[in-house]
């Protein structure tokens, strides 16, 4: 009983402390730096690239810092894991930069991509983009992901959160909880947005979007027997009219986006603000028509000039099915983002509903004069809706902190190998990155 009260006094305090910085601390709106300047108070920066030449004994003049128009930066990070539900896991990160204009008006251009393999006969590859055209006139994002996949699912909206769900590594868990429900399934996404400068820092355009989930399987699903067990999936699906063994949401959005970041991948300052309308349609190829409303907006605050990656930054979203019904694994859920970076503390899907808001804070600061390492420490909250028992949102908040060590991997565009460590409500996690969480 005392843990009990423990843990809710706790969450009362994080998530009071996590509202507070979130929705109401402001930054001041600033120009951002020109996308090839990279402004650290060093001496000689360092990153792993110039530790390893030394370790090699490579002689050569020292690295420039500075982003050169036309040329790609390329950053890789291995990726080796275990986990009950996927076995051994091997593949690589690859981060790529490249300024494709004029360094004093347009942004710094990335991608993101991974390749894992595991020994459960899953394979997942994602490429993630974010492409300014020269001065900034076209923004391209792109969230590309083939996934043949499992993962267990826990339900809707915010329950049973000190019940036991274990240990995780990047979102895979490493213990069984009697809440997890087992599924595999395969999944396709395909999301690109293009947008067009209407103003400085803002862009205005559409998007397609393809969400297909197809041979699911419930793994814990039992019909017709003395011991019987309906999923989420299963009851959700057949209330609302589904096959839960395949559906897609397929539309098409439209969006506004406003972007003064100095930097996309490790930004020091500026804002990110984007909300997209999305309307699926069956004509478009998917199994029921809906239409879906998503925001986001991030800010970073420099602390102090001297030390440029001294930052406070912010990041919030919400997705909110506004019309018609969405299948149960396109439901917004923790860590299915479009880094996959929400929510440290929870493993990955532990938390979805019909309608979700998401917001954390973070603490930025380096610890090595020399820019080689730096430290986080943050705070999230997680608040979802399920119309079936009538939870709205914010009737209940699922909270989580942490802390994380950053090595500076590439000094020409900011790129980070993170490590974080988070908890939630009876659960914790350690999570390995390549860039920022957000």
């Amino acid at each position: 009983m005392r843990i009990n009260r423990f843990n809710q006094n706790i969450s009362r305090l994080l998530t009071a402390v996590a509202l507070l910085l979130i929705f109401n601390l402001r930054g001041h709106a600033q120009d951002p730096l020109p996308a090839g300047q990279n402004p650290q108070n060093t001496v000689n920066p360092v990153d792993l690239i110039d530790v390893i030449r030394k370790w090699l004994n490579k002689q050569g003049p020292p690295r420039s810092d500075t982003v050169v128009r036309g040329v790609r930066n390329v950053s890789l990070l291995p990726i080796v894991g275990y986990g009950p539900a996927n076995g051994f896991v091997l593949g690589a990160a690859v981060s790529m930069s490249s300024l494709l204009g004029n360094r004093e008006n347009t942004q710094l251009s990335s991608a993101l991509m991974s390749l894992s393999l595991t020994t459960k006969e899953q394979l997942l590859l994602c490429l993630r983009s974010n492409i300014y055209l020269p001065g900034n006139k076209w923004f391209i994002q792109g969230d590309i992901r083939f996934l043949i996949f499992a993962q267990p699912t826990y339900g809707l909206g915010i329950y049973d959160l000190n019940a036991d769900v274990g240990f995780n590594i990047n979102g895979t868990e490493l213990s069984k909880s009697v809440l997890a429900q087992p599924m595999r399934y395969n999944y396709i996404r395909v999301y690109e947005t293009f947008v067009k400068q209407v103003f400085p820092h803002w862009y205005a355009g559409v998007g397609v979007h393809i969400d297909a989930h197809s041979s699911i399987e419930d793994e814990s699903l039992k019909l017709d027997t003395p011991n019987a067990f309906i999923t989420s999936n299963y009851f959700y699906s057949k209330k609302n009219g589904f096959d839960p063994t395949h559906y897609s949401t397929n539309g098409l959005s439209v969006n506004i986006i406003e972007d003064s970041r100095d930097n996309p991948i490790n930004a020091y300052k500026g804002t990110y603000a984007y909300l997209s309308f999305r309307v699926n349609q069956q004509i478009f190829g998917g199994t029921k028509n809906s239409t879906m409303l998503y925001y986001e907006w991030r800010n970073y605050i420099p602390l102090r000039k001297s030390k440029p990656g001294n930052v406070l930054a912010f990041w919030t979203w919400g997705q909110f099915v506004t019309s018609g019904r969405v299948p149960y694994l396109a439901l917004p859920s923790i860590g299915w983002d479009t880094y996959g970076r929400s929510g440290r503390g929870y493993v990955q899907g532990r938390l979805r509903g019909e309608n979700m808001m998401y917001g954390e804070s973070e603490y930025r600061l380096p610890i090595s004069r020399n820019g080689l390492f730096g430290a986080v420490a943050f705070l999230n909250v997680t608040t979802a809706s399920n119309s079936t028992t009538g939870q709205g949102l914010f009737s209940s908040v699922a909270p989580g902190y942490g802390f994380g060590l950053r090595i500076n991997m590439n000094k020409k565009d900011r790129t980070n190998i993170c490590v974080d460590y988070g908890r939630g409500l009876s659960s914790s996690g350690i999570y390995f990155n390549i860039q920022e969480t957000f």
